[in-house]
């Protein structure tokens, strides 16, 4: 009774303004700069400025200088107009301030000899890199936590063929925090599987944070934050679109996207979008065998609609995300005998080996569905101010399915969990105050997980508030920027268990960061951020016990834990100048009661199979690393880039090295533009090389005794060792097809090109079979444009 009571309260709370984990796009943003007559090169007054989405106009004064405050993060088209001029217009993306100066040609020149120059980015005090344009074009069809591979510092967390999650710099899964158009995406994130239950055709820009860099995203996000970003509803009368279609050769994979957004012209307010998604791949294959069951499905939809003035506006969106993922059949083996001669013969038995390519998906096999709900309202406070407000709602629903071991077994799921968020922001930007700007709110969420037939997770619910406050000082060359925040996490209502017991817990504590950014000179920045930031353990890491499918193995939590405490310093300098573009950043991390999971002996037998065991512990954690990537443009036509990241993370109390981190990596490319030929526009071919190192900084010694090559036996940290070094080829192409009626953009992608057998040290089923060989990739992008009258 008193449960129930305290929820309603807690919804109503929720309902009248409360909060959610979730946040807003940052709506503090500065766009500055100065409109010149491209002739004479005198500044020039007068000259309208416009943002169409955001219904802004600015006047240039009268040295032909404009400045906008108050801009919200993302993709705008901006129009410049002045009398006996030329109007232009450009797509500018805002995440950080920017100075953007103009050349206006008189009516009588050519609008090819309009130029945009001058432009800079002023990054603000955060660490951050995006992959966007060409690049998430080549990217197109793979899953949100591949493609999040291509920004330097990110690795993956993988189970199999068809599961990635983002890990950046050796942090992963309730570490990193990812927002889906703004908003927490809440699903069952537990462990090395359960990949984010998202469709990256949404997005027409992914970006990463590294780092507790910004604590406006949630004081729990230590190793970073991943923002999946659309781009804007249309802002002008109209219908546009695109077709995205894209095939893959290892799995015979297909996929097919398509997008088609409006704008009324009777209500240039109003703007819609319809969105959807569907794939389909069979068995994947490495270079010697078909990995049997490995085969994946996709069905996404979403739908958005915004009406907007120049003073409030409300957005509404929602998606749903369906996907059947089989999970490798050599990963769930019948008994202890089999499971260990399968880990160390290194190849699956010759039944799994010999079956052949199929699109059927059998058990075991993992059915998920995710639905979110996103309601945005905000409208302006005077000149100072914006208030915002979300409202969200999120549903996910999650079956897995074991292999039916007796002729007797239900044909039912043998797992089936439902969590369901309600969460609400309730955020106030202020901007026209002087050198200083910034944003402050409340946050709260509620959430309801449920769970049918095995235990894995107990039934529980959990409540989430949080406050904070972050200010900005931006002065000539320098940005100083610093946070606060305080979270209360409560998880209750754990003795529904079928008499199972469980603890309630609760944690409070605050989290804080500042930021340095100083423009040394033009093209050359550094930034320096300090942060603590601290950790509520998850429910699977107290309570976790029994199989988890994905992974294919039993966990076992501790319901002992206490809240892990991240005090990290990182360094950061971009060197953007002449043929250089350098981006550069080290960080230590000093983490008290790092929560990780590690192998122990004996395997356990249960009625689904024999498993390697994991367990969930604490330890008192250092951990460093460097990020590097650069380009040099070479001529005209050639282009060399290369990215490595490296990451040491040791035990500070037994001074062992930790397991399960990346191993270094290093990649280079040098990019060929063959130039426009006819039709055929912005042609390039991109050769790349890329090699990881064998991991050799695990605990020399542990528990599990592991038979070695000469037939003698050693105990062991792990079931399996590190996989040695692998050296990786790709090939990327692209060009773009423009016709009088139509543009085409076509990529052809080859990973692994000379089909080279590896295992990866981050797969959970290295301990398994061989990664994915050579695959070829086709994507082609049609662009629906309006037809508008002459």
């Amino acid at each position: 009774m008193f449960q129930k009571l305290r929820y309603q309260l807690f919804c109503l709370l929720l309902l009248i303004g409360g909060s959610a984990a979730q946040v807003l796009g940052q709506c503090t943003l500065v766009f500055s700069g100065k409109v010149i007559d491209a002739d004479t090169r005198l500044p020039l007054s007068g000259a309208l400025v416009q943002i169409p989405a955001l219904k802004i106009s600015k006047t240039t004064d009268a040295e032909g200088n404009f400045k906008i405050a108050g801009i919200c993060a993302g993709n705008y088209d901006v129009n410049i107009s002045h009398v006996s001029c030329t109007p232009v217009s450009e797509h500018l993306h805002f995440k950080d301030d920017i100075k953007h100066n103009f050349f206006l040609p008189h009516t009588s020149n050519e609008l090819a000899d309009v130029t945009v120059r001058g432009t800079i980015s002023t990054k603000g005090a955060a660490i951050s890199q995006d992959i966007k344009g060409k690049d998430l074009e080549a990217l197109r069809g793979l899953s949100l936590g591949e493609s999040l591979q291509k920004i330097t510092g990110v690795s993956v967390l993988q189970t199999g063929s068809n599961i990635y999650k983002p890990v950046i710099h050796g942090l992963h899964s309730n570490r990193v925090l990812i927002l889906n158009n703004g908003i927490r995406q809440e699903g069952q994130q537990w462990g090395s599987e359960h990949a984010p239950e998202i469709d990256p055709y949404v997005a027409n820009r992914l970006s990463v944070i590294k780092g507790a860099s910004t604590i406006r995203y949630g004081g729990d996000a230590i190793g970073g934050v991943v923002l999946v970003e659309p781009k804007l509803l249309r802002s002008v009368p109209g219908i546009s679109g695109e077709l995205n279609i894209a095939a893959f050769s290892n799995n015979r994979q297909g996929t097919i996207s398509g997008i088609i957004e409006g704008n009324s012209k009777k209500n240039e307010a109003f703007s819609w979008r319809l969105q959807g998604t569907a794939k389909r791949g069979g068995n994947a294959r490495t270079p010697n065998y078909w990995l049997a069951n490995s085969g994946n499905e996709e069905f996404n939809g979403s739908a958005a609609m915004g009406w907007r003035s120049a003073t409030k506006g409300l957005e509404f969106f929602y998606s749903i995300f369906n996907t059947r993922l089989a999970i490798f059949s050599g990963s769930h083996i019948g008994n202890v005998t089999d499971l260990l001669q399968a880990i160390s013969s290194k190849e699956p038995p010759d039944y799994i080996r010999n079956i052949g390519f199929t699109y059927k998906i059998n058990r075991p096999y993992q059915q998920v569905q995710h639905q979110l709900v996103k309601v945005k309202a905000f409208r302006n406070t005077g000149d100072i101010g914006k208030l915002n407000m979300i409202l969200s709602l999120q549903h996910n629903w999650r079956r897995e399915y074991d292999v039916r071991r007796f002729q007797s077994s239900a044909n039912v799921p043998q797992l089936d969990l439902k969590m369901t968020t309600l969460g609400t922001d309730l955020i106030w930007d202020h901007f026209n105050t002087g050198h200083f700007r910034g944003t402050a709110g409340i946050t709260g969420s509620y959430q309801r997980n449920s769970y049918e037939y095995r235990l894995f997770i107990p039934n529980y619910e959990a409540f989430n508030l949080g406050a904070f406050i972050v200010e900005k000082w931006n002065y000539k060359k320098w940005l100083i920027e610093g946070g606060l925040r305080f979270d209360h996490r409560s998880i209750v209502n754990t003795n529904s268990n079928g008499g199972v017991q469980f603890r309630d817990r609760t944690f409070n504590n605050f989290s804080g960061n500042t930021g340095i950014s100083y423009e040394v000179a033009d093209g050359l920045q550094f930034t320096i951020n300090a942060s603590t930031a601290w950790r509520a353990p998850q429910v699977n890491e107290l309570y976790s016990d029994g199989l988890h499918h994905g992974s294919a193995r039993i966990e076992k939590g501790d319901a002992n834990l206490q809240p892990e405490r991240s005090n990290s310093v990182l360094f950061n300098t971009v060197l953007n100048k002449g043929r250089w573009h350098i981006d550069a950043g080290v960080y230590m991390k000093r983490i008290d009661g790092f929560i990780y999971l590690f192998p122990v002996f004996p395997p356990e037998l249960t009625i689904r199979g024999a498993f390697p065991t994991f367990r969930f512990g604490q330890a008192p954690v250092n951990m460093h690393g460097f990020d590097l990537s650069a380009a040099y443009t070479i001529s005209s036509h050639f282009q060399l880039d290369a990215k490595s990241s490296i990451v040491r993370a040791k035990n500070r109390s037994t001074k062992e090295w930790m397991i399960q981190m990346p191993a270094d990596r290093f990649e280079a490319g040098l990019q060929y533009s063959l130039g426009d030929f006819k039709n055929w526009k912005e042609t390039y071919i991109k050769p790349s090389v890329q090699y990881v190192s064998r991991q050799t900084r695990v605990p020399a010694t542990g528990n599990i005794p592991v038979v070695n090559p000469d037939g003698t036996t050693s105990m062991q940290s792990d079931y399996l060792m590190p996989p040695p070094a692998y050296t990786l080829i790709g090939v990327e192409a692209g060009t773009v097809l423009q016709t009088k009626q139509q543009k085409i953009q076509i990529t052809l992608t080859i990973s692994n090109a000379l089909n080279v057998v590896y295992r990866e040290y981050m797969n959970a089923f290295r301990y398994f079979s061989d990664e994915m060989g050579r695959n070829i990739g086709l994507k082609i992008k049609i662009p629906i444009e309006p037809k508008t009258k002459s």
